[in-house]
Formats: structure tokens, C-alpha cells, sequence
């Protein structure tokens, strides 16, 4: 485990400049999610916007936290499924932590509520097309040349930007000189190795490759000339370069990439399986199907991905 943070540490990792009262109580939780289960900072802004908004629930409408409550909230507030299910999991997650590491006694106070159903959505990423103008866009851009570095890159190795953004010198695996892979710590602190597309090694090769712990995407000018910049940054300017194309800024988020990539490859004839592997998603099933896969498989599934 990592030694702790301070609060302004904490809420500076979280992109948080000041917290609001309801959210200040929080911080152990937040270190929690950040240093031992490895969420991403967007995840945990996530989990406690919804705890925030239950405190000041309880705190207005003098509810003790409950079933009861959590009925009165989600009936005044009237979400949809997939809402509610956010919300829900928020509160579940954070008292068990508080019954499980903290060791108070407290009830999940969404006990005995119903689960709705949310109809699967159609996933909206882009195709390469759109990418290419996507990618086109960054031309007007200062940083052009890291912004459609990295956009290709989370293209063509489906990582999460937290994920691309931490990689160093040290994380990429040559054969001949040439990269081949990436070791990958992901959530929970799990790491894996994902093979690189031809999509992938030509942005590395493009950038060169530092040694050790020298970051691997940094800014290229001016006095953050060196320096790793932010998620929120990346998805900000991937925002912007997106409506400057004329194409819906929601289809084109580093996630949405990450999308593109899966989907691409199941539609190449890649197996479910080893798609789920290059992602590195969390369940038990993908999880052992990961300890199985043979490293030939997945770069075998890697090298389908079409060009950028």
C-alpha cells in the first residue's frame, strides 16, 4: 500500500481545485478507490458526486440513511435505469468500505431496493473514416503532434489515457530493437501485457523511445515542454478537435477509441476472448481466461487491427 496523501494531494489527483462541504469527509474513501483499488480519477469523481449528493440528501431532508431514503431520492430525482444503476453501485461500494475496512457497523442502504433494467445501449464509436478526419482536426493545434500521437496510440492498443498516459520508457518490450509490447498497470493495480498494433509501434517509433522512467507522452513545447499532461486536458482537446471536424465530440473521448479498438477487432474475426485479455477488463472470467491466453494469441489478435 502507498503511504497516504494529504487531502490537497488527494483532491488535486482528482482534478478537484476546492471541495465542496459534503464531499470533505471524503477524502479517506477517495484514497482508498485512488491507492488501493486502483480506480481511475474519473471513476472516483464519479462515485463521489453520488455520495456527495446523498449527504446533502439526508442533511436537507433530515432522512437517516436508509432504504427509505434512498426511495424518497431516487423518486424525486425520477433518473433513468442506467442512472440509477450508477448511483446505486456508488452506495453500495462505499459502505461496504466503511462496514469492511473501516469497521463500523452500518447497513447498505440499498438493500431490498430493485435493480431497473437499462437497455443496452449501441456503442457510438467512431469508424476510420471519422478518425481520419478526427485525427486531421489536430493541425490547428499547438501540441498537434501529442494529441494525434496519442489519439492513434489509445486507437491501436485499446488502453485506458490514464493507462497510456503512465507509460515510460521501461514499460515497452523490444525484439530486435523494434517494440512489440507494452506492460500495462491497470485497475486494481493488475498489470498486463498488450501486444502493439502496427498502428501502435509506428507512433512509438515516431516519437522515439526514451529509457527508464522517462514518460513516454509528453508535452513537446513551452514550459510544460517535458511534462505529462492531464486526462482532463487530452479529453478536452480531443473535444475540441472533434467539433472542428463537424463530428459529435461524444463518439470521439480517449474511451471511445479504446471502443473503436475492441470493435474493430471483433469484426476482424478476433475472438471474444482475447479481446476482453487486450483490455484488460476486470471479472473472474477474464481474468482466468487472461492467465491462460497464450502471448502468440494476442499478438496474433493485436496485428488484425486496421492501419491509422
Amino acid at each position: 500500500m502507498a503511504p497516504p496523501k494529504t487531502p490537497a494531494v488527494i483532491w488535486k489527483t482528482l482534478g478537484i481545485k476546492k471541495p465542496e462541504k459534503a464531499l470533505e469527509g471524503l477524502t479517506p474513501y477517495a484514497e482508498y478507490l485512488l491507492l488501493e483499488r486502483g480506480y481511475s480519477a474519473r471513476g472516483v469523481r464519479r462515485y463521489l458526486q453520488d455520495l456527495a449528493l446523498w449527504h446533502r440528501f439526508l442533511e436537507e431532508e433530515g432522512f437517516p440513511p436508509g432504504p427509505e431514503a434512498v426511495r424518497a431520492l431516487l423518486l424525486a430525482k425520477r433518473w433513468a435505469p442506467r442512472r440509477v444503476q450508477g448511483f446505486l453501485a456508488a452506495l453500495r461500494g462505499y459502505y461496504r468500505y466503511l462496514r469492511e475496512v473501516q469497521g463500523e457497523e452500518v447497513l447498505d442502504p440499498t438493500e431490498g431496493i430493485g435493480r431497473p433494467k437499462a437497455g443496452r445501449r449501441l456503442p457510438l464509436h467512431p469508424n476510420p473514416e471519422e478518425l481520419k478526419r478526427f485525427l486531421q482536426a489536430f493541425g490547428e493545434e499547438k501540441e498537434a503532434a501529442l494529441l494525434e500521437a496519442l489519439a492513434r496510440f489509445l486507437y491501436g492498443t485499446g488502453l485506458r489515457i490514464s493507462e497510456a498516459l503512465s507509460l515510460k520508457g521501461r514499460n515497452v518490450i523490444l525484439e530486435g530493437g523494434h517494440p512489440v509490447a507494452v506492460r500495462v498497470v491497470g485497475k486494481g493495480n493488475k498489470e498486463r501485457l498488450v501486444p502493439l498494433s502496427r498502428t501502435a509501434q509506428g507512433v512509438l517509433l515516431d516519437l522515439g523511445l526514451p529509457q527508464g522512467n522517462v514518460p513516454i507522452f509528453t508535452f513537446r513545447e513551452g514550459r510544460r515542454r517535458g511534462r505529462v499532461p492531464s486526462a482532463r486536458w487530452v479529453e478536452a482537446k480531443f473535444r475540441e478537435a472533434a467539433l472542428r471536424a463537424g463530428l459529435d465530440p461524444r463518439r470521439f473521448t480517449p474511451h471511445k477509441l479504446r471502443h473503436a479498438y475492441a470493435t474493430l477487432l471483433v469484426e476482424q474475426g478476433v475472438e471474444l476472448d482475447a479481446v476482453k485479455d487486450l483490455l484488460g477488463h476486470e471479472s473472474i472470467a477474464t481474468t482466468q481466461i487472461y492467465l491462460h491466453a497464450s502471448r502468440e494469441r494476442l499478438k496474433e489478435a493485436a496485428s488484425r487491427l486496421p492501419d491509422l
